[in-house]
């Protein structure tokens, strides 16, 4: 968190915050709740998820130690929030930390900053689901690296329907691009949760290679997926990829096809 409110943001949460610990699957919070308090990961992960009409699960986001999450401005909360491992929070109540705030003004732009990257973070969300499923998958895969990676190793919190309930997808969809690119050396799978980025550059060209769908010979099973696109594929006579940098063409080059 930038700027120099950090120290001052942190002693007051510390004072005003209580930390509760929470069990893998246990609610925090609750849809319909009444929205006075905000949370502080302080270990473990959490999710904020919805239970659609139809049964289905989505998970909005994953929350990591140092994330904020609940600055919703509605009265009450929008989505559920629960643990996704054993987890503590931090609880904090909205109007103690919006009366440190008034007094602080280093603390407000603090809150401020918090509140736009909320934002900034739902907005992230419905531009990759405006992708497909090969692209939502790498793209999570960069993004959980940034966020806990130690060196090229993630060690993935979440199970893999909690990231095909993520991404919009079914868990099969979810595995078999995994496998796929492990296939092709992109990355490496390590254990049920672990996954290592071995080739950046080749796992950017496939999941970036929007109009040949490089990995779509291996969806071909997958069916019904929740708005994936790949019904988009470009294809030849013989139903292979064309154009003269498709992703199997750089696969080949970097002698991983398979």
């Amino acid at each position: 968190m930038p700027g120099a409110g950090t120290q001052s943001l942190n002693l007051l949460i510390d004072r005003i915050g209580v930390c509760m610990p929470y069990e893998v699957k246990a609610l925090i919070s609750q849809e319909h709740d009444p929205a006075d308090r905000v949370y502080k990961v302080l270990s473990g992960s959490v999710c904020t998820c919805k239970d659609l009409s139809d049964g289905r699960r989505q998970i909005v986001a994953f929350y990591l130690p140092g994330d904020f999450f609940g600055f919703e401005c509605a009265d009450q909360h929008t989505l559920s929030a629960e643990a996704v491992s054993n987890a503590k929070v931090l609880v904090i109540k909205k109007s103690a930390l919006a009366a440190g705030a008034s007094r602080d003004a280093a603390i407000k732009r603090q809150v401020l900053w918090l509140m736009g990257r909320e934002l900034a973070r739902l907005q992230d969300r419905v531009l990759l689901l405006l992708k497909n499923a090969q692209e939502r998958v790498g793209e999570f895969i960069l993004d959980m690296e940034k966020r806990i990676a130690v060196g090229k190793y993630v060690e993935l919190p979440m199970r893999r329907q909690d990231i095909a309930d993520h991404l919009g997808l079914t868990i099969e969809t979810v595995s078999r691009i995994l496998t796929a690119l492990e296939k092709h050396g992109a990355i490496e799978i390590l254990g049920r949760k672990g996954i290592a980025v071995r080739n950046h550059s080749l796992l950017k060209t496939v999941i970036a290679d929007r109009e040949t769908f490089a990995l779509s010979w291996y969806l071909r099973k997958s069916t019904n997926e929740r708005g994936n696109g790949l019904d988009r594929r470009r294809t030849s006579i013989q139903g292979r990829p064309t154009g003269p940098r498709s992703g199997q063409q750089l696969l080949r080059r970097n002698g991983r096809a398979g």
